[in-house]
């Protein structure tokens, strides 16, 4: 390259540079945001009223996990742990959790594809021959557990986590 050169190569790579960063500027930092917090519409030719995606995993409370071999949370497994999801077209799924519990150690995975649009609540229980019925419940950080489903991009997928946690409510 020679000397006459440099100059225009230099205000080349600041036009370069300066574009790239115009670019970046514009785009949306993650699904369902523009960067500032707020949530993205769809425009009017992207489906958003249908079905949504919500899963999470559930874990114990602290002070559930198995201590022994006697606890009485100590033999169960993921398949003792069953989500109820209530959709507001009035449709009650029951969802079943995989993974490995650990007596509590461990954690379960659930989730849900077809959830209808609108808003659906979760609840949640263990199920096992040995367990008085809702003695234990799922609670999680999200206001009655709930999602609402279909409206922007951001709610196609959603993650809720539950924690296992002695009911409030005995023998119901």
């Amino acid at each position: 390259m020679t000397t006459s050169s440099r100059p225009a190569a230099s205000w080349f790579v600041l036009l370069f540079l300066a574009v790239l960063a115009g670019c970046a500027s514009s785009r949306p930092e993650g699904a369902g945001g523009d960067g500032s917090g707020t949530t993205v519409t769809a425009p009017p030719h992207v489906r958003v009223d249908g079905p949504c995606w919500v899963g999470g995993k559930i874990t114990f409370d602290p002070s559930l996990r198995s201590q022994s071999p006697n606890d009485e949370l100590a033999n169960i497994s993921c398949d003792n742990v069953v989500l109820v999801l209530k959709a507001s077209d009035g449709s009650t799924k029951l969802v079943h959790a995989d993974g490995v519990l650990a007596a509590g150690w461990g954690e379960c995975h659930y989730q849900v594809t077809d959830v209808p649009p609108g808003p659906s609540t979760f609840s949640g229980k263990v199920v096992a021959l040995s367990i008085p019925d809702y003695r234990y419940s799922l609670v999680s950080k999200v206001e009655f557990n709930a999602v609402k489903c279909g409206g922007s991009l951001a709610s196609l997928n959603q993650r809720l986590d539950f924690v296992l946690n002695l009911s409030d409510v005995q023998g119901r």
